[in-house]
C-alpha cells in the first residue's frame, strides 16, 4: 500500500497487523511458541499417519498444533499444504506423483493451470476504516490479493472429495463430481468477473463451460479415466440437482474462507473482528450430511450454518459490494471493451489466457492507464434507492460518470436444510426469528443503484 497524502508511520498505526491468531485454529498459537522456545519446527508427522483409506487422495491435517508434515522420503511438503482458515483441518494432495489419480490433472490440465494466472478479486482493494482521514488519498499495489482462481478451485475439489467420501458415496461415484468441482471456474476469462460484463451473454462461465474442455481435448480422457460426462457435468456446474446445489455451496464455503482471510490479514475491520470471535466458522463444511436416499443434504448444525451465512454476509456487505472496495472492478472492462468489440481482444483468447496476458495487451493500446498503482479515490460514488433517482443524478452530472451498477446483494441462504429436532427443514424455521432478521437486514443494506463518478 502506498499513501499519499498521510505520514507513513501515521498510516500504519492506524492499521495494525492481524493478531497472530488471525485465521488459526485456538489451540495452535500454543503448540508454536512451545516448538518455538525449543528452536523445533514443529512436531514431525508422517503423511502416512494422516492418511484416511476413504479419501486416499486427501490428507487432512489438523491446525490445532504446530505440526512439520514430510512425506514418505522425509522432505517437508511445505507450501504444498493446501491452508484452510478459520477451520479445524489444512489438506495435502499430490498434484505431481499419480498420473492415474484425480488431483494430478490440477498440476498437468492446461485450463486448470491457467486459473493460476487469474486473481480471485481482480481489482477490487481493502475496506477503508471508518477511522482514516476521509481526505486522505490512498493507493495500491496490484493486485491487493494475491489468491487465485485456482487456489480457490483446488480447494473446493478437497471438499467435494472429503465430503462425499464421508458420505458414503464410492470412489466411482464421486469422481465426476469431484472433477467438475475442481474445473467448475475454467471458463473464468483473463481479467475475472470485470471482463465478463463485456459480453455477459458470451463469456458466460456456465455456458463456456464445455467449449473449454472441448477446445483442450479433455472430455474423451476425463470420460474414460473418470465417468466423466459433459452433460451431467454442465448441469451441475449450473446448480442443478442435489450435486449441483452441493457444488453451490462448497463453492462460498472456499470464496468466504480465502477472501475473508485475505481481507482481515490486510485491514483492521468487521470481517476481521468476526472471525477473530468465531475462529472455526468454517468448520460448517464438517456438518454436512446427506439424507438416505441421497436426494438432498443438510447440515447438522444450525447455529453453525447460521454463523457461516451472517460472515458470508458481511464479506458482501463490507467488503465484495462495498462501494469504495469495488470502485475500480470495472476499470479493466472499460479498457477492454472497445478492443474485444473491434476484434483486437477475442472470445478465444480471453477463455484461454490469462490476467498477465490481458494486461500486456491493454498495455499496448493504454500505456498511460495500465499502472502498478490503483486509487479508488480517483471515483466518488453515491447509493440511490430507485433507478430514477440514480438516473436523475447521472444527468446532472454528465460526462462525469464513470459507471453505473445494480446490486441486488447476495442470497440469504435461509433456505438452507438443517436438521432440528430431528427434522429436516430450511434454516429460517431453526434459528430466532431476531437472528433471520439479522441476516436479511444485513443483506437488505447493499440492495441499491449506485453511480460512480469522477472528482471534480
Amino acid at each position: 500500500m502506498h499513501p499519499t497524502d498521510i505520514d507513513q508511520q501515521k498510516l500504519l498505526s492506524l492499521s495494525p497487523p492481524a493478531p497472530f491468531s488471525f485465521g488459526q485454529h485456538p489451540k495452535f498459537e500454543r503448540s508454536f511458541r512451545k516448538h518455538l522456545k525449543r528452536l523445533s519446527f514443529g512436531k514431525e508427522i508422517s503423511l502416512s499417519e494422516l492418511a484416511d483409506p476413504r479419501h486416499p487422495e486427501v490428507f487432512i491435517i489438523p491446525r490445532n498444533r504446530f505440526l512439520y508434515v514430510v512425506d514418505e522420503w522425509g522432505n517437508a511438503i511445505g507450501f504444498e499444504q493446501t491452508a484452510f482458515p478459520f477451520s479445524s483441518t489444512d489438506f495435502y494432495v499430490d498434484i505431481d506423483e499419480d498420473e492415474k489419480g484425480l488431483f494430478y490433472e490440477f498440476g498437468h490440465s492446461p485450463p486448470l493451470l491457467r486459473l493460476g494466472g487469474i486473481s480471485q478479486l481482480g481489482y477490487l482493494v481493502p475496506p477503508r476504516p471508518k477511522e482514516w482521514n476521509k481526505e486522505a488519498s490512498i493507493s495500491y499495489l496490484r493486485p491487493t490479493f494475491h489468491h487465485t482462481r485456482w487456489i480457490h478451485s483446488l480447494l473446493v475439489a478437497i471438499l467435494t472429495e472429503v465430503i462425499l467420501a464421508r458420505n458414503g458415496f464410492s470412489q466411482k461415484e464421486r469422481a465426476p463430481m469431484v472433477l467438475t468441482a475442481g474445473c467448475h471456474d475454467i471458463a473464468t476469462p483473463a481479467g475475472g468477473d470485470s471482463i465478463k460484463r463485456v459480453d455477459p451473454k458470451n463469456l458466460d462461465e456456465e455456458e463456456n463451460f464445455g467449449w473449454v474442455l472441448e477446445h483442450y481435448d479433455l472430455i474423451k480422457r476425463w470420460s474414460k479415466r473418470f465417468g466423466f460426462d459433459l452433460g451431467t457435468a454442465e448441469s451441475w456446474v449450473r446448480g442443478e440437482g442435489v450435486f449441483g446445489q452441493l457444488l453451490d455451496v462448497i463453492d462460498k464455503i472456499s470464496y468466504t474462507a480465502l477472501d475473508c482471510y485475505h481481507v482481515g490479514f490486510e485491514r483492521p475491520c468487521q470481517i476481521r473482528d468476526f472471525c477473530l470471535k468465531h475462529p472455526l466458522a468454517m468448520d460448517i463444511w464438517q456438518d454436512i450430511r446427506f439424507t438416505p436416499d441421497r436426494t438432498e443434504f443438510f447440515f447438522a448444525q444450525p447455529e453453525c450454518l447460521f454463523r457461516f451465512l451472517l460472515l458470508r454476509a458481511y464479506e458482501f456487505q463490507e467488503f465484495l459490494f462495498n462501494p469504495y472496495s469495488r470502485a475500480l472492478d470495472l476499470f479493466l472492462k472499460r479498457l477492454t471493451q472497445p478492443l474485444y468489440q473491434t476484434g483486437i481482444i477475442t472470445k478465444k483468447q480471453l477463455l484461454t489466457q490469462n490476467d498477465n496476458w490481458l494486461e500486456q495487451v491493454l498495455s499496448q493500446y493504454y500505456p498511460e492507464e495500465i499502472k502498478w498503482i490503483i486509487e479508488p479515490e480517483e471515483l466518488s460514488w453515491e447509493k440511490f434507492k430507485t433507478e430514477e433517482d440514480q438516473g436523475e443524478f447521472c444527468a446532472k452530472l454528465g460526462a462525469r460518470v464513470d459507471h453505473t451498477e445494480y446490486l441486488a446483494g447476495p442470497s440469504t441462504g435461509l433456505d438452507w436444510l438443517v436438521s432440528n429436532q430431528e427434522k429436516i427443514v430450511p434454516l429460517r424455521r431453526a434459528i430466532s426469528e431476531r437472528k433471520v432478521k439479522l441476516l436479511e437486514e444485513v443483506v437488505a443494506s447493499i440492495v441499491g443503484y449506485y453511480v460512480y463518478y469522477k472528482r471534480p
